[in-house]
């Protein structure tokens, strides 16, 4: 009986644990890349609701397009005494990096976050739409931060050091695909280290510490869950930039995918990694992560353009780590080694030689010696560089059917050279964002904020409705007066596929009517407002016109808005679109194995028009054999609307399996508003897989 009591109250703790640790997760998701800050300034493997440099604009719903699979700081000091009393030459606090061995690095733990405006409320059909990491309650508002939004995570290390990160991302368009992370170390001589101890314990007073340095780990990863996964490839090459004559940045660490020389993929060029369906190019990122400032000294706040002072970049496994085994001499090593790669291009004849496959990088400060009480601040940021998604889609389809023509080349170098221009890009960012820095990320031009936004469906059209922001002050000049109008995008069956500019506008009409809509087609819309320029007189492009995030207020249910046609009052006109039905998958921006996890999968939409307000629909084999029976409207169908004239079956049986091909009889009761039986139809309908 006490073995049960003790067991249970360990599943509790960890439970508590868990559940404490997962609401300290806050996420950046106003600009175009997105990422998860934690309470340990790593990736823990207990939270799977983690975006991970997504990029572009992330995946709500499955958290996928990660551009990053593990992060990690240490900080190892010499020549240090634990609490115990014991003597270390070297010792590393390693926090996080294999997801798991964050135990070094715990309370007590904080993030906060806040923001200029609150995310915008998004009501779609009457019900409002949450996000899961981020909600109007999440963050409070304020008008003395640097950035749009601002993330402030504290937590500590068992080498009596505490951490301070304050994250910042930027609305301004650009400014938004770059997100900067400021560290703070400061000597506080307490060690956190477990719930029972109550987090804190006194080491020995006034302990200089000495030979400090502090490591980044990356693992980058460019298409993550999406590109590298579907194809089953991981063929990246790293590269460092910044520590050789003639660099323009600071210091710069990325990623990308190219040829993989390996298995079924030995004689294609996977490079961008085609989507094996459509030739989407899955994996065009170049994750990135670059150095802003390092301190001098503890006593010295000018930049140390000598940090990093270890560059490492090497295979996965020829990291060490405690987990494994190997002592903290083999980590302070790893950190203090004053090794300065360049990447491992050219190290091997392909990603895949042991020697240099599944690249991580370890970008090192110090040594450091930091006194009792003082601290030692690290600016770094990461930022991602990449082709368009539009570019990726229609580009990638051309490349598949041999019709791809960039910069005068064909086939597949045209496929490299396009791909390739995602460098550009990343470069692009990775020098704004050393620019906005350096002007300390205030006094940059600020768009309008985004506006509280309404979606109805109605027969035959989709109603939009959006909260005036034209009386809203600049943020830059607190003045009223530049607001210009608002602009509408859409994009159809799902919100990861590319939108379309639908509607603009000048002036503070609040209100617009798309009825370029199909009946029983699911839409995904943004609106966002633009000013006139006359207040950015700062900035890369002095005098621009700004636009709000397209991002922070689009709609993402799978569901999505759904225009209907009105109920009829008889069953003459009933019918099933499309018949036949033939499997094509997603026609812009997916797959049938890009959707298998949306189960039901919009590709398997099939539809019942011109029913009455009320009816129960029937679907047998030929055999007579009942397959589903449908209610309409359906109340497990979020996209059933009552008294309209449609209701959609994604072809799965009442016994939850995938119906097969073949020939399909469905047999409908019809009541109307009241009531009233309208009798029965029946009809046939193809299946074709």
């Amino acid at each position: 009986m006490r073995l049960k009591t003790v067991v249970f109250l360990i599943t509790l703790l960890l439970f508590f644990n868990r559940s404490f640790l997962q609401a300290q997760i806050k996420s950046h998701d106003i600009g175009k890349l997105w990422e998860t800050m934690f309470a340990t300034g790593s990736l823990p493997n207990y939270s799977p609701m983690q975006y991970q440099m997504s990029y572009p604009g992330g995946d709500i719903r499955f958290q996928m397009y990660k551009n990053q699979a593990r992060l990690g700081l240490w900080i190892g000091v010499s020549d240090w005494t634990d609490k115990f009393g014991m003597f270390h030459p070297q010792f590393v606090a390693e926090g996080g990096y294999m997801n798991d061995e964050a135990t070094q690095f715990l309370f007590p733990l904080k993030n906060k976050q806040k923001v200029w405006d609150r995310m915008p409320i998004v009501d779609v059909n009457g019900n409002i739409e949450t996000r899961f990491m981020s909600t109007r309650s999440s963050a409070s508002k304020s008008s003395t931060i640097r950035a749009n939004e601002e993330i402030q995570t504290t937590w500590g290390a068992s080498v009596g050091v505490n951490v301070k990160m304050t994250s910042w991302a930027l609305a301004n368009e650009n400014h938004n695909s770059y997100i900067v992370r400021e560290y703070t170390f400061t000597n506080d001589g307490v060690v956190r280290d477990t719930v029972i101890d109550g987090g804190n314990k006194p080491l020995l007073a006034g302990q200089n510490l000495t030979g400090v340095y502090f490591g980044l780990q990356l693992y980058l990863l460019p298409g993550g869950d999406r590109g590298h996964q579907i194809v089953n490839q991981n063929d990246d090459w790293a590269a460092y930039y910044g520590n050789q004559a003639g660099d323009s940045l600071r210091g710069l660490v990325y990623v990308y995918d190219w040829k993989s020389n390996r298995g079924s993929y030995e004689n294609i060029d996977d490079i961008g990694d085609p989507d094996p369906y459509t030739g989407e190019f899955l994996s065009p990122q170049y994750p990135a992560w670059g150095v802003l400032h390092a301190d001098a000294a503890y006593n010295d706040e000018n930049d140390d353009r000598s940090q990093p002072s270890t560059v490492l970049i090497q295979p996965e496994k020829n990291f060490k780590s405690v987990k494994k085994g190997d002592p903290y001499t083999s980590l302070y090593a790893h950190l203090s080694s004053g090794t300065q790669d360049i990447g491992t291009v050219d190290k091997a004849p392909n990603a895949y030689d042991p020697t240099v496959h599944r690249p991580v990088a370890m970008l090192s400060f110090g040594p450091y010696d930091i006194p009792p009480g003082e601290d030692v601040k690290i600016v770094v940021y990461e930022t991602v560089g990449a082709i368009s998604k539009k570019l990726s889609i229609e580009k990638g389809a051309q490349w598949m059917n041999g019709e791809l023509d960039f910069e005068g080349k064909t086939g597949d170098e045209a496929k490299k050279a396009l791909i390739a221009t995602g460098k550009d890009s990343l470069f692009m960012h990775a020098a704004r964002a050393e620019y906005a820095w350096n002007l300390g990320l205030k006094e940059l031009p600020t768009p309008p904020p985004s506006p509280n936004l309404t979606l109805a469906s109605g027969p035959g059209k989709i109603e939009l409705s959006w909260e005036s922001v034209a009386d809203k002050k600049d943020k830059q000049t607190g003045q009223v007066g530049d607001f210009a109008g608002y602009r509408v995008y859409r994009a159809d069956d799902s919100y990861l596929n590319v939108y379309k500019l639908i509607y603009e506008v000048y002036g503070d009409t609040t209100h617009f009517t798309d009825r370029d809509v199909s009946r029983g087609k699911h839409y995904y819309y943004s609106v966002t407002a633009f000013d006139d320029g006359s207040f950015n007189t700062t900035g890369i492009r002095p005098g621009q016109k700004l636009e709000s995030s397209r991002y922070y207020n689009r709609n993402f249910d799978k569901g999505g808005v759904v225009p209907f046609v009105g109920s009829r009052s008889d069953m003459d006109s009933i019918f099933v679109v499309p018949n036949p039905f033939h499997l094509q998958g997603l026609a812009y921006g997916g797959t049938p194995k890009d959707d298998y996890t949306d189960v039901p999968r919009p590709e398997d939409k099939l539809g019942f028009v011109g029913l009455p307000a009320v009816a129960t629909i029937r679907i047998f084999t030929m055999s007579g054999d009942l397959v589903s029976t449908l209610q309409h409207p359906n109340p497990d169908n979020p996209n059933s609307v009552p008294e309209s004239a449609d209701e959609s079956w994604y072809q799965i049986s009442d016994s939850w399996q995938t119906i097969k091909s073949g020939v399909y009889i469905y047999s409908i009761e019809g009541y109307d508003r009241l009531g009233k039986p309208l009798g029965n139809k029946t009809g046939k309908f193809v299946i074709i897989r």
